[in-house]
């Protein structure tokens, strides 16, 4: 008589608890991405990693501060209007602001990625995408870290204009350091870079599995998804900089 067939044993949830798992989630998607996806692919996750995202640009905002500072009192000296020392109200408004500010913008790209990747023959949900975008996150953390590590190399006293708090890793450093180009055509170039093909390709992953896209689909879906918002990212970006007076 042959005995039973014993039951597989499941693996535990990885991480333990629902922040550490999505804490540690957040930091292996950057190498593994494969991996962290299939692990999603049963139950995505938003709301924990959107938490942790939006801790640390709020603590990476807090470190740039004295540069926003910098650039206030500038365009309110060239205005004619009295300057404001800082307030802590200001730095609560923008530890408010930041989580709220995160979600738009979770929300919209999410709702795009859903639309381009059903398009495409993707079979996915909302919060699928939801889950693929806040998952690519890290890159953008991982430059704006180096953006304020640059920032406080230069100093707060180099911040003359808007401008000069515009720090690039993209392929407007090519360019002779004497190019005359627009601020429209810079910050599209400034777009174009290895951290931006780092992003592709972890979303790309995601939708490969979240989408159940192959991988041809799935990388049209991601870079269409990237030329969408470099181009509003750099018209408003644009327009930003012409209304501060740069």
């Amino acid at each position: 008589m042959t005995e039973p067939t014993p039951a597989p044993v499941q693996a535990p949830a990885a991480g333990g608890p629902t922040f550490i798992a999505d804490g540690a989630r957040l930091g292996r998607v950057l190498f593994s991405p494969g991996a962290v996806f299939t692990e999603l692919n049963q139950r995505p996750s938003f709301w924990v990693p959107w938490i942790i995202v939006s801790v640390v640009y709020a603590a990476l905002n807090f470190f740039q501060r004295p540069f926003q500072q910098r650039l206030k009192d500038l365009m309110l000296e060239r205005a004619g209007r009295p300057v404001t020392p800082p307030s802590a109200l200001g730095d609560i408004i923008g530890l408010v602001l930041t989580p709220v500010g995160l979600l738009v913008l979770c929300a919209i790209s999410a709702g795009i990625l859903y639309l381009i990747a059903s398009g495409l023959g993707g079979e996915t949900t909302y919060k699928r995408m939801l889950t693929v975008v806040i998952f690519t996150f890290p890159v953008t953390l991982i430059q704006t870290v180096l953006t304020v590590i640059v920032l406080n190399m230069r100093g707060v006293s180099s911040i003359a204009g808007p401008q000069d708090m515009m720090v690039s890793f993209g392929a407007d450093l090519l360019l002779p350091g004497d190019s005359q180009i627009g601020y429209f055509v810079r910050i599209l170039l400034m777009g174009i870079s290895p951290l931006a093909i780092w992003s592709l390709a972890i979303q790309a992953t995601g939708l490969t599995l979240l989408a159940k896209m192959g991988k041809g689909a799935a990388w049209t879906a991601a870079v269409i998804a990237y030329a969408v918002f470099l181009l509003v990212g750099a018209g408003l970006g644009a327009f930003g900089m012409k209304m501060a007076g740069g």
